[in-house]
Order: C-alpha cells, then structure tokens, then sequence
C-alpha cells in the first residue's frame, strides 16, 4: 500500500474497462449508448490511454457513477508551514 491508501496504480481506461465489466456493459452496447466510435472506446479503455475529462465523466456517468473530490488527510512529510 502506497502512502494514499491506494493498493495500486492503474491507469484510468484501465480502471473504466474493469468498471463496464463489473455494471455487465459490453463495449459494442457502451459505444453505441454513448455515442462513441467503438474503436475509439476501445482505445479509450486500453492501459496506455489518457483520455479528456469530459469523456472519463460521460463513461462514469452512463455506468451510474460520479467522482467526488476531497481534500486529503495525508500531508507531504517535508511540507513547510
């Protein structure tokens, strides 16, 4: 476990692809839902991807999810005050 709590870093498209695997959505039916190219999708949700803001939100969004920010509790140990 790294110093965030997280287990591990996955890329975002990666972490997307798990989540349409977990709701039951096949990427042929998401790219047709969302309107999205399904080569495009599906490049989208490959490891190496670092897709727009405003495209992680619309896959988040049709899977019933939503990102909330919060301020951390973990401060840098050099922090200056």
């Amino acid at each position: 476990m790294n110093h965030m709590g997280f287990k591990y870093h996955m890329p975002i498209g990666k972490r997307l692809r798990e989540l349409m695997t977990k709701e039951g959505r096949s990427i042929r039916k998401a790219s047709i839902d969302l309107g999205i190219d399904r080569s495009s999708l599906t490049r989208i949700l490959g490891e190496s991807s670092n897709p727009e803001w405003k495209t992680i939100e619309k896959i988040l969004n049709y899977l019933g999810y939503e990102v909330r920010f919060m301020k951390s509790q973990w401060k840098k140990s050099d922090e200056r005050r």
